[in-house]
C-alpha cells in the first residue's frame, strides 16, 4: 500500500502564522497593487547594473538603487562606515570583538539605523561587507526597511524581526537568506582556522517561507534555484510545494 506523503512547511505552527499574519499585513497596508508590482531582486544586470570593486561607492551605488526598488523618497540619508573586525597588536596578540564565542564565531551589527535631531537618517554599515556584495545589499535593504516602518510612521518601536520581513517583502529575501551565515578562513601570523558569522535575525527556514509565500503571492516566475543557495533552496522548495498544495 502507498500513502500520499503530505506536504510540510519547515517552520513550526507558531512561526507560519506570525508569517502569514505580518506578511498579509504588509501587503494590506502598502495596497494590492504596490505589493503586486514589487520585483524579487536578483544580483543580475537588470537590477544592478555595476562592476563591483570592494569599494565605497559600491555601496553608495547600492544605497541608491534599493531606496529606488523600495520607492523611498528621503534624501535626508547619510551613509556612514565602521570596522568591527579583530585587530592584530604589534605583540601578536587578536582583539577580538566583545561578543566572539570560544569557538571563534560572533555575531555582529552589520549595520546600523539611526534617526538625528536634525531630521537625517544615518546608516552605519561594517566595512568588511565591502568585499561581500551579497551581504552588503543584504545589509541595506533592511537598514532602509527601518527607514519604511520607523521612518515613515508604520511602526511606533523598532521591531528587527518585521524589519527583516520587510526587506523580504520588497523583493531582497534571496540576499537576507544567502547572507544568512558566513564561513571563512583565518590566518593571523599567531594562529589560524575556520570562523563563522551570523547576520540577520530570522531563521533561514523563515526566511525560505517568506520567499515563497510572496512568489505564490505575485504568481511569479523567478528561477530562484539559480539563485539560492543548497540550505535556503531546500527550504524554499519545501515551502513552495506546501503553499501551491493549499491552492
Amino acid at each position: 500500500m502507498f500513502w500520499k506523503k503530505k506536504n510540510k512547511p519547515p517552520v513550526t505552527n507558531d512561526d507560519q502564522n506570525w508569517l502569514d499574519e505580518n506578511l498579509s499585513w504588509l501587503r494590506e497596508v502598502f495596497t494590492e497593487e504596490h505589493f503586486q508590482s514589487i520585483k524579487t531582486v536578483t544580483l543580475t544586470k537588470d537590477f544592478f547594473n555595476r562592476d563591483f570593486n570592494g569599494s565605497k561607492e559600491d555601496a553608495f551605488f547600492i544605497l541608491n538603487k534599493i531606496k529606488e526598488l523600495m520607492r523611498i523618497e528621503n534624501d535626508n540619508i547619510i551613509l556612514e562606515f565602521y570596522n568591527d573586525s579583530p585587530v592584530v597588536l604589534d605583540d601578536g596578540s587578536v582583539l577580538s570583538t566583545p561578543s566572539e564565542d570560544i569557538d571563534g564565531s560572533w555575531q555582529t551589527a552589520s549595520g546600523t539605523y539611526e534617526q538625528d535631531e536634525n531630521d537625517n537618517v544615518i546608516l552605519s554599515l561594517e566595512e568588511g561587507q565591502l568585499k561581500d556584495t551579497v551581504s552588503l545589499i543584504a545589509t541595506i535593504s533592511h537598514e532602509l526597511a527601518h527607514e519604511i516602518l520607523l521612518g515613515e510612521g508604520w511602526l511606533e518601536e523598532n521591531d528587527e524581526y518585521l524589519t527583516d520581513l520587510t526587506a523580504i517583502f520588497y523583493g531582497f529575501g534571496i540576499f537576507i537568506g544567502n547572507s544568512k551565515f558566513k564561513f571563512s578562513s583565518f590566518n593571523n601570523g599567531v594562529e589560524s582556522g575556520w570562523e563563522s558569522q551570523a547576520q540577520g535575525y530570522l531563521p533561514l527556514q523563515v526566511i525560505a517561507y517568506a520567499t515563497a509565500w510572496l512568489s505564490v503571492g505575485r504568481n511569479e516566475n523567478v528561477t530562484y534555484e539559480e539563485f539560492l543557495n543548497p540550505s535556503l533552496k531546500k527550504y524554499f522548495i519545501q515551502s513552495l510545494n506546501f503553499l501551491n498544495s493549499k491552492n
